[in-house]
């Protein structure tokens, strides 16, 4: 058959153009899916870090004790060491919470903690040190740790071996 000068595709150039290209999504959709699951626990990561730091911080400013702990996703602090799907921050004046900061960890993304609650003291040292462990529910990516002194600093560190089970 001619062409007339035509310089459209035929239907069976089409559909191979189609096939290669989704040969070519079916092999990178594994590297994405990963790195997906990384950032997700990277970010929480350092929203957690974040919350340590200011909730450190304010303690130290409003001269009062500040308190992090493992949370629900309304903010009701748990008693328990997790896993907890988010986490709270308050002050404590006079016994009551004056809430500092929180937040809800992404979806997939766990944490769990040697302590469920973590306190400031307003001199800028910690009262309780602890190990804040932030897990892919799904296993794909690696886990983190953060350790907090007694100092009141916060570090990122490798988890302990299975910190997430």
């Amino acid at each position: 058959m001619r062409r007339n000068g035509s310089r459209g595709v035929t239907l069976i150039e089409l559909f191979f153009g189609l096939g290669l290209v989704a040969v070519l999504a079916g092999l990178a959709a594994p590297g994405w899916r990963s790195a997906l699951r990384a950032g997700a626990v990277r970010s929480a990561t350092f929203e957690l870090m974040a919350g340590l730091q200011q909730t450190r911080a304010r303690s130290i400013v409003e001269a009062r004790p500040g308190v992090l702990c493992l949370s629900d996703s309304a903010g009701n602090c748990l008693g328990t060491e997790g896993p907890a799907s988010a986490w709270a921050s308050f002050l404590d004046v006079k016994g009551s919470p004056l809430p500092l900061a929180g937040r809800s960890l992404g979806a997939g993304v766990t944490l769990r903690a040697s302590r469920p609650q973590l306190t400031f003291w307003p001199d800028a040292r910690a009262a309780s040190t602890g190990t804040l462990t932030i897990c892919d529910t799904q296993g794909v990516a690696a886990p983190r740790a953060i350790v907090l002194s007694q100092t009141g600093r916060a570090r990122l560190e490798a988890p302990v071996a299975n910190a997430c089970r």
